[in-house]
């Protein structure tokens, strides 16, 4: 998570490349360096702006409901974890607090502590809330979804848990609880990459379920309906006619209307062939086939799809590579970013995999078609990392300076270093959150922190990105 990297931000046009190592107009709670009812969103275009950090001391660093307790401090990209939103700019993340490391993990939606790990697990009784999984979900209401593990009995600790703005968490399954999307079934104890629409209604990933096979006991629900079930669907589209196998973790994304829904795992069938990535029960790319539409003679290579997303409109994206060693970003069909593109049209860098094993590390979108792929160039490796604007312009780059307290002046001796795999989320106005690493002047580790930037109004438009 900790790669040198590149973002990209363009239109349904060629787009390039970056590393691999992841609105609004919700307002934050106060703390020093932003007035009380300023939004974030109000931040000036192309201004990287800091929400929370971990250097020790600083506002920005103090958990918010932990009076005096600050995020957990040190360099690498360990602090904050993937951010996740809705269209409209809600947000939740995980992270890790100063805390014993019993009770250091936080859940944060919309600049709010809903949850942290060691206390009263509210929705049940004498259980204490355990690790929170990475994946986590928000809709446009800031209702929100989690799964974790409590120190309750074994066969019953895993849930999908929900939450509100009342503060209420109720319980959507509970490992050894019935599963209503199949009479007869009991959850069991995997429970992990839940997802929630704008009704409320959550898509989550289960494992070891009861009364079924062993080679059936893995599913994909959504509220009442399975979407796929190990050993039973057959998804359409792949070269053969191979049920599921399994589903990889942290690997599922529907849409806010429930109408469409991504995931990766395996299917039963040869090790050459049995990666794909599943959009609405067919498969778009399968390793050991060439991608359709983008022109390589190459198929995608053993272990080659590398990421997926889906952005809240039903868009795709996957990036990976080819046995010739060629590192993509495909979405709906066409090849977005390849490498040894420029990174803009007119641009002398490339995208380049020259110091990583991989040149892309990100590709999320918005529900308006606006698309932001991350990478690294061939440039200096000092500020090979880059945010690229539409295609057509850096929006920032590794080694750009960061305002800390907000105060306009670049005067907190902090610069951008590196950006964590996947760690972003942009929301429909355009503002895009990231977390990274920072460095000082001098080149060394200052720790990182969860940052925005807003992108300029000239290149926000309803039907996706345009050229001003």
């Amino acid at each position: 998570m900790n790669l040198r990297s590149v973002l990209l931000l363009g239109l349904g046009t060629g787009v390039c490349c970056a590393v691999q190592a992841q609105d609004s107009d919700i307002t934050i709670p106060h703390r020093a360096g932003l007035p009380v009812g300023d939004s974030i969103a109000a931040a000036a275009p192309g201004a990287v702006q800091v929400i929370y950090s971990n250097l020790a001391g600083h506002p920005t660093a103090e958990v918010p409901g932990l009076p005096g307790v600050g995020f957990q401090p040190g360099g690498g990209n360990a602090h904050f974890d993937r951010v996740y939103g809705s269209p409209n700019g809600s947000w939740a993340l995980t992270a890790f607090a100063d805390l014993p490391w019993t009770e250091d993990e936080v859940l944060l939606v919309n600049g709010e502590l809903v949850v942290r790990e060691g206390t009263a697990a509210t929705w049940t009784s004498g259980e204490l809330v355990g690790p929170l999984d990475t994946k986590v979900g928000v809709n446009d209401a800031g209702d929100f979804v989690f799964s974790t593990v409590t120190n309750g009995p074994a066969a019953s600790n895993a849930y999908v848990v929900t939450g509100g703005s009342d503060g209420t968490l109720g319980v959507v399954a509970q490992a050894g609880s019935p599963a209503p999307a199949m009479p007869g079934v009991t959850w069991g104890p995997f429970l992990e990459s839940p997802t929630i629409a704008t009704d409320g209604t959550v898509a989550l990933v289960a494992g070891g379920l009861g009364g079924v096979p062993a080679n059936e006991n893995k599913v994909v629900v959504q509220g009442a309906t399975v979407l796929a079930q190990i050993g039973v669907t057959i998804p359409g589209g792949q070269i053969g006619n191979e049920p599921w196998q399994n589903f990889d973790f942290l690997d599922l994304w529907t849409t806010p209307d429930g109408e469409h829904y991504l995931v990766q795992g395996d299917l039963d069938g040869s090790i050459d062939t049995d990666d794909v990535v599943v959009v609405d029960g067919n498969v778009v790319v399968q390793e050991g086939v060439v991608l359709p539409g983008s022109g390589f003679s190459n198929p995608v290579n053993n272990n080659g799809i590398v990421g997926v997303h889906m952005t809240p409109g039903g868009r795709y994206f996957v990036r990976g590579n080819n046995v010739a060693g060629i590192d993509w970003v495909y979405s709906d069909g066409q090849l977005v970013a390849r490498l040894g593109w420029p990174i803009t049209p007119l641009a002398s860098e490339n995208w380049s995999d020259r110091d990583y094993a991989d040149c892309f590390f990100l590709h999320v979108g918005n529900s308006k078609g606006d698309y932001v792929i991350g990478g690294v160039t061939n440039g200096d490796s000092r500020t090979n990392g880059v945010l690229v604007l539409n295609g057509e312009r850096v929006l920032a780059r590794e080694g750009d300076p960061v305002d800390l307290d907000g105060n306009g002046v670049f005067d907190d001796d902090l610069y951008l270093d590196t950006f964590g795999n996947d760690d972003g989320y942009l929301s429909d106005s355009g503002l895009f959150y990231f977390v990274a690493t920072l460095r000082n002047g001098a080149g060394a580790s200052a720790g990182q922190a969860f940052l925005s930037i807003q992108l300029a109004d000239d290149v926000i438009f309803s039907d996706g990105f345009e050229s001003p």
